[in-house]
């Protein structure tokens, strides 16, 4: 009789908990270690607008990530840039008034001899690559006003773009691109 191999174990996910607007409209999921603090999101306030800001923090208490909602009142700026997408996927919880299925994006976008980095959701026309494209913008509009995620990097965010390449190998890069792809809109 041949002796029996012992398979593996399945690689385990981490424990996930949720966190849901209180207007009940966005919810996203995050790792149980980490945490979400609210405050007054950027926007005009009064009803039927509320804007609120969820900040999510890791678990030493350092602030990775900021996803608002309810908001009126906000734009963006648009300027030339040339754009280097480095990741992007579809986000497929969310949909746009006008029915446009936002992605999840992390790019490089370079301007005056610069590299500004982003890792957000945005509508798929801001992460178009490219030279004199415009500047991206994480505005999304949604059936109760305007919705807006980022990662909050220091400045500068990465020394070079190798660096930002390699920080995509990273459980910390896995876990807030699967916190941004779970959003959904009810």
């Amino acid at each position: 009789m041949a002796p029996v191999s012992a398979v593996p174990p399945e690689p385990t996910q981490a424990p996930l908990k949720s966190f849901t607007f209180p207007d009940g409209h966005i919810s996203f999921s995050y790792p149980a270690g980490w945490s979400v603090r609210t405050q007054r999101g950027p926007g005009s306030d009064g009803p039927p607008w509320q804007p609120l800001e969820a900040i999510v923090s890791d678990a030493t208490g350092d602030d990775l990530a900021s996803i608002s909602s309810g908001a009126n009142g906000i734009g963006c700026t648009a300027g030339p840039v040339t754009r280097t997408v480095l990741d992007r996927a579809p986000v497929p919880g969310l949909r746009e008034t006008d029915g446009t299925t936002p992605h999840f994006g992390f790019d490089v976008e370079s301007t005056g001899g610069t590299d500004y980095y982003s890792m957000e959701v945005s509508n798929p026309r801001f992460l178009q690559e490219g030279e004199g494209v415009a500047s991206g913008c994480s505005l999304l509009i949604m059936g109760n006003g305007g919705a807006q995620t980022r990662t909050i990097f220091g400045e500068p965010a990465f020394p070079n773009r190798a660096a930002a390449k390699a920080w995509m190998g990273t459980e910390q890069y896995a876990q807030l691109k699967a916190l941004m792809l779970s959003l959904t809109y009810s």
